[in-house]
């Protein structure tokens, strides 16, 4: 069971948080924005170049689109990607060099990962460059048996979010029983599912992308719903 001193409402900041009516951008300016906002919770998503590196990036299809205004058919180099962000007029999303020369400075702020593709591969890319930022992580898996591969590697907190994973919920409720988790993400309609409120016996259920303040509140009060990600709420 969760503590008290853990059933504390932890906003945690979207895609970096929204900017300037922009979600998604992963950038320097909404980490900033989110920072001075009162987050110290903030996913990050990350995607592969086409030379296996890392940057802040929801997917190459429509977010890439969305942010730089032009299509690819694939993932381009790191360079490439540098160049777009220092070419971008409103903001520079980010590199994981960027992103963690930003952290530096900043111990009191926790990123939450989501690397969709090769997650694991990812993680041990980012704690190789830079072992300074571990303690820093809270690795979002998505699948259960990355979650004892992600404790050997010394993580404490971990946080299993569903969208990836296709078996039962009650699955869900069993293989999750022994894991000690900082928390399980869902979305609402998940949330709100009578077999999957079991899992609030042993773990915290968070909620991802609630930007309404209405639906923010019921999901508070009606639900149990301790944590939820949102680019545009306040902290």
């Amino acid at each position: 069971m969760t503590s008290n001193a853990e059933n504390k409402i932890q906003m945690i900041a979207h895609a970096g948080g929204g900017y300037d009516g922009h979600n998604y951008s992963n950038s320097i300016e909404a980490l900033n924005g989110s920072y001075q906002g009162g987050f110290r919770y903030i996913e990050m998503d990350f995607s592969w170049t086409s030379d296996q590196q890392l940057v802040c990036l929801h997917d190459w299809d429509k977010t890439f689109k969305k942010i730089f205004k032009k299509k690819i058919k694939q993932a381009v180099s790191y360079a490439e990607f540098k160049q777009l962000v220092e070419e971008h007029p409103d903001f520079r999303s980010c590199t994981l060099d960027s992103l963690a020369q930003w952290l530096s400075n900043k111990p009191d702020v926790r990123i939450i990962t989501d690397i969709k593709y090769d997650n694991l591969q990812g993680i041990r890319l980012i704690i190789e460059k830079y072992p300074e930022l571990k303690s820093q992580l809270i690795p979002q898996f998505y699948q259960p048996e990355e979650y004892p591969i992600l404790k050997d590697m010394g993580f404490k907190d971990l946080i299993w979010i569903l969208y990836q994973y296709k078996g039962s919920k009650q699955s869900v409720i069993e293989l999750s029983r022994p894991m000690e988790l900082f928390a399980v993400s869902m979305r609402t309609s998940q949330a709100k599912n009578k077999t999957l409120q079991k899992l609030l016996k042993h773990h915290r259920i968070f909620v991802y992308t609630i930007n309404d303040e209405n639906s923010k509140i019921k999901l508070l009060e009606n639900y149990g719903v301790t944590g939820l990600y949102t680019d545009f709420l306040a902290h």
